[in-house]
């Protein structure tokens, strides 16, 4: 049963077509926001491969146009866990602090860089094995459905000269 309603303007609306618009916009609206859901629970999976040392999992999770190579991606995540310690208190964080770090990135781009014009970006902090902050980006594609990592930074605070150097040390011990 149709039920015809005249407006304010003199125009005609039926019940039908009010709930339609109706269930549109709130599948829009779920969809929009399944879409944040869906970005945040790829960064807590590859998270949760890191913080449980499933380096081959968490490796398998990268665009395959950033990584060619799986096996150097599982190893240089292996390495920044066995020389920096940390993946286990991995936490969300809205924001990186203000103020200058080093920045380690994997994979490591070389020569090339895929460009992707847009992307989206989780960030962590934990604490390292020298008992000090750590800060993290998970770059995923937001185009890909499901969505896939882009690339996995680690930012090192590096305010003052002391802080310059653990972060050099640090970079010096992964890259080994």
């Amino acid at each position: 049963m149709l039920i015809n309603e005249t407006g304010p303007s003199g125009m005609k609306f039926s019940l039908a077509g009010l709930v339609a618009i109706v269930l549109c916009t709130s599948m829009a609206s779920y969809a929009i926001a399944n879409d944040d859901v869906s970005h945040a629970e790829i960064a807590s999976k590859f998270v949760a491969a890191l913080q449980h040392q499933r380096f081959k999992d968490a490796a398998a999770m990268f665009a395959p146009e950033v990584t060619r190579d799986t096996v150097a991606t599982e190893l240089a995540l292996k390495r920044i866990d066995d020389s920096l310690g940390g993946f286990s208190t991995m936490h969300p964080v809205a924001n990186l602090p203000n103020g200058r770090s080093i920045k380690f990135e994997v994979p490591a781009h070389k020569n090339t860089r895929p460009t992707f014009q847009k992307f989206v970006q989780v960030r962590y902090a934990s604490t390292a094995s020298d008992g000090k902050p750590v800060f993290y980006e998970v770059d995923l594609t937001a185009d890909s459905k499901p969505p896939q990592i882009l690339s996995f930074g680690l930012h090192f605070p590096a305010s003052d000269a002391q802080l310059t150097q653990r972060a050099n040390q640090f970079i010096s011990l992964i890259n080994r």
